[in-house]
């Protein structure tokens, strides 16, 4: 799944990892369950952009919520 997102200067940014978040492609924090039940060690990928800037994301592990 892919997403395209508008990113503003100077701000920091928690993209999602493990495709459970609930804000896909924003990390809520749900990998923190997730790596307690399973014993996995999913962390946000955080970004921080120095000028605005339009990118396409996408994760293999984004499940598409539309389509399920």
């Amino acid at each position: 799944m892919e997403k395209e997102i508008t990113l503003e200067a100077e701000k920091k940014y928690s993209i999602c990892t493990c495709g459970k978040s609930k804000v896909i492609p924003f990390c809520d924090n749900t990998h923190r369950e997730l790596n307690e039940k399973t014993g996995c060690s999913y962390k946000s990928l955080k970004i921080t952009p120095k000028k605005k800037i339009i990118i396409t994301l996408s994760s293999s592990n984004w499940e598409d919520k539309e389509e399920n």
